[in-house]
């Protein structure tokens, strides 16, 4: 399992690094021309349209994984099927990003294009299923790499232009739709072995039990940005947005290679071997927090960097990011929880675990903007420690509790 690890990680890593890059490139230059208080409308309309679209489309990306992985043959079946019910499900889900976007106080419009554009880039991971379920994430990491250098390069263009933001979001849309239409030409072209018959049905009560950890996920990266908006408005949510942001890419850049282990963690039958992964799986969670002291060394360079970079809008968020960053060890260690659930079906008890984490997070954001007893910086990091918490006792109570009879 770790030799495959190995080979594909060389190529995760330089596709990470890129989108890290990228990513970091563009909302520096949104953030630069429009400001933090753009920037954190544009970052809190990106996270609710993620949360909206995880439900949409029910991680069916990882329910084709799972069936692929199982078969040797191309089921041209299941993935027709699969496009149409994501399609189907898109309408509902736009019309509910409408209601939505209105009470967390969004703008409506990027919240849709964004949704769109999310659901775009689940046809294409489905598509991708094929290879990946075969243990190549070679032809994916390459597609990501160069669709996010267009993505990058027409954002530029764009702010460069003084156009409206809109139109950032809606290029990203139609870049992830050209880029679908390429994936779904990339599969095989011809049957190959026994067709099963999955139907939509059969696909979607998969999806089902999937989706909940898929949101659960989700939730860890965008409940901070997402719940952030409903107390805080103006240059305050754009500067804790960027706050996130960073975590995330580092979470992203670190986090990634692990989810190679999933497809390895499905055929795994001995409780002994899930202990033995999940042992060697903690020197992650360990070694990581060398980055946020290492931040600490250099927090002062950052703090010119950001202005530099930035603007003086933006002056204390090396200040902010400096408590932030230790979420990022209790991230990875919550994504490692999240990777065990899904391997040992626990998708169910994964979605009470983290609905509880989540409403218990929601109380905190909701006293502290009250009584305003800490800086709203420790309690981003008190929420990721909660679904770290709340995620690995569930886990470690389960494998000693059944082993790997799931």
């Amino acid at each position: 399992m770790f030799k495959i690890w190995k080979k594909n990680t060389v190529y995760i890593t330089i596709m990470q690094v890129i989108l890290l890059i990228i990513n970091f490139f563009v909302i520096t230059v949104i953030s630069r021309n429009y400001g933090a208080s753009i920037y954190g409308e544009y970052a809190s309309a990106k996270s609710l349209s993620v949360l909206i679209g995880t439900l949409t489309v029910m991680s069916l990306a990882l329910v084709v994984t799972r069936v692929s992985s199982k078969t040797n043959s191309f089921d041209k079946i299941l993935f027709f099927n699969t496009y149409k019910l994501i399609l189907k499900n898109s309408s509902v889900g736009i019309l509910l990003a409408i209601p939505i976007a209105i009470f967390f106080g969004r703008n409506t419009l990027y919240v849709i294009v964004f949704l769109v554009g999310f659901i775009f880039n689940e046809l294409i991971h489905i598509s991708l299923a094929y290879f990946q379920a075969k243990g190549d994430f070679v032809l994916s990491s390459k597609q990501i790499t160069i669709r996010t250098i267009i993505y990058g390069v027409g954002a530029w263009f764009i702010v460069n232009q003084k156009f409206n933001i809109f139109w950032v979001i809606l290029f990203q849309t139609l870049v992830l739709l050209v880029f679908f239409i390429i994936s779904y030409y990339s599969l095989p072209k011809s049957k190959h072995g026994e067709q099963k018959k999955y139907n939509q049905l059969d696909i979607f009560n998969s999806g089902k039990k999937m989706v909940l950890t898929t949101f659960a996920a989700a939730l860890i990266s965008e409940f901070d940005i997402v719940v952030i908006g409903l107390f805080y408005q103006g240059s305050i949510l754009g500067i804790l947005a960027w706050s996130r942001r960073l975590l995330e890419g580092l979470y992203q850049l670190i986090g990634a290679s692990l989810d190679i282990v999933f497809p390895e963690l499905t055929k795994l039958t001995d409780k002994n071997q899930f202990i033995s992964i999940r042992s060697k799986l903690k020197k992650v969670f360990y070694l990581s927090f060398a980055f946020p002291l290492l931040y600490l060394t250099i927090i002062d360079l950052a703090d010119e960097v950001f202005v530099n970079v930035l603007g003086l809008e933006f002056s204390t968020l090396s200040e902010i990011f400096s408590i932030v960053l230790f979420g990022l060890p209790f991230m990875l260690w919550t994504r490692i929880n999240i990777i065990f659930a899904r391997a040992l079906h626990l998708e169910i008890q994964l979605s009470k675990t983290i609905a509880y984490a989540s409403l218990i997070g929601l109380f905190f954001y909701f006293i502290n903007s009250k009584l305003n007893l800490l800086n709203i910086e420790f309690i981003i990091l008190i929420s990721q420690i909660l679904f770290a918490s709340f995620t690995n006792i569930m886990i470690g109570k389960k494998i000693n509790e059944f082993g790997a009879n799931y």
